[in-house]
């Protein structure tokens, strides 16, 4: 079986144990409106699709680890991590001031809406109560993740152990967080080791290593197994990561789910913008500059900075810190696999890793 053979068969199990979830806790959300309001946004957000990766990386970590393929512990625990990405994406879009988030409405464009329509608020206010009660479903989400990892069924020792690691990764991730916000400040110069940094905390952690870790908690692995794996899962995160950077600007709104060039009207130094402010000239930088942090910027802004950095070689120069990290993986894997990580899964994660590499979305 190819490796998109097996990602949609592991989509599809994750997929049902989230409906599952779901669907246990509506009675919670019956009562008043605003908590049936609540649970709708709840539901739709978690079930309009994404690739699942993070619920992924922890169930093939805990089967790479212990050969046991199939096992539906793994899968209820492992929802956890769509919960926890759940919880950052609404808050990212409150912070970002994003409206779209899979080519849907973000949550607390949801609920201003409901609000507005249902209720006949003012749209400001609207807008304000979708932002408020946006962080309240984001912490929602974040208290199922963890619900998640308590309710499975495993020994108490490896329970404990995963949601040390849950509990460490969500202030990592946050720490990241805060950090993209301080990189984003107009006197605020990044440099690629600052960017590094960032993502290693952020998208790097809850991406691959922090569900990977816990899958392995859960299979009781190695502390030699644990360090082979985070040798791994940085090098993911950080391709991950560029990829994402490379296709904001050169993909298309159908295919992301959300507006082109929004890392550039917030204002966030890229690593293409990091290598344009040195390699371009005078005139390609001025029309860059003009554009990062301008949330006015129009689609012909857009690309006028997207051509000013191709001719930079500033897209070039992406490209191959992304496939250093790539090949930096498989390099890593290839340690995994000695250490015992079993074929099956092996071969998965290299499949993974050149996806991740050539992705389109």
């Amino acid at each position: 079986m190819d490796f998109l053979d097996s990602l949609k068969q592991y989509q599809r199990a994750v997929e049902r144990r989230l409906v599952a979830f779901i669907e246990a806790r509506r009675r919670r959300y019956s009562g008043r409106e605003i908590e049936q309001w609540v649970y709708n946004v709840l539901d739709d957000f978690v079930m309009r699709g994404g690739k699942r990766v993070r619920a992924i990386m922890a169930v093939t970590a805990y089967e790479g680890a212990t050969g046991c393929f199939d096992d539906p512990r793994t899968i209820d625990a492992a929802c956890a991590l769509e919960f926890l990405d759940a919880y950052f994406l609404v808050q990212d879009d409150v912070i970002d001031l994003s409206d779209l988030r899979r080519g849907r409405p973000s949550a607390h464009v949801m609920l201003a809406d409901l609000a507005e329509n249902r209720r006949g608020v003012a749209a400001d206010e609207a807008r304000a109560f979708g932002f408020n009660v946006a962080i309240g479903v984001g912490d929602i989400f974040n208290a199922w993740g963890i619900e998640c990892l308590l309710e499975a069924d495993f020994p108490p020792e490896r329970r404990l152990a995963a949601l040390a690691t849950y509990n460490e990764a969500c202030e990592v991730i946050c720490r990241g967080e805060i950090k993209d916000i301080y990189l984003g400040l107009s006197p605020i110069i990044a440099d690629e080791e600052a960017y590094t940094d960032m993502i290693l905390q952020k998208t790097g952690y809850y991406v691959t290593r922090a569900p990977a870790l816990i899958g392995l908690d859960l299979a009781g692995a190695s502390e030699e197994l644990r360090e082979a794996m985070i040798a791994f899962a940085e090098p993911v995160g950080l391709a991950f990561q560029i990829r994402d950077d490379i296709l904001d600007l050169l993909s298309t709104q159908e295919e992301l789910g959300k507006p082109i060039g929004t890392d550039l009207r917030e204002g966030k130094d890229t690593l293409m913008v990091i290598h344009a402010r040195q390699a371009a000239t005078p005139a390609q930088w001025r029309q860059i500059e003009s554009v990062l942090g301008n949330h006015d910027a129009t689609a012909g802004d857009i690309a006028g900075v997207r051509s000013a950095l191709e001719e930079a070689g500033s897209f070039a120069y992406a490209e191959e810190r992304m496939r250093a990290h790539v090949a930096a993986a498989h390099d890593a894997l290839a340690q995994l696999a000695a250490l015992g990580l079993h074929e099956r899964t092996a071969e998965f994660y290299a499949g993974m890793v050149d996806f991740i590499g050539s992705r389109r979305h």
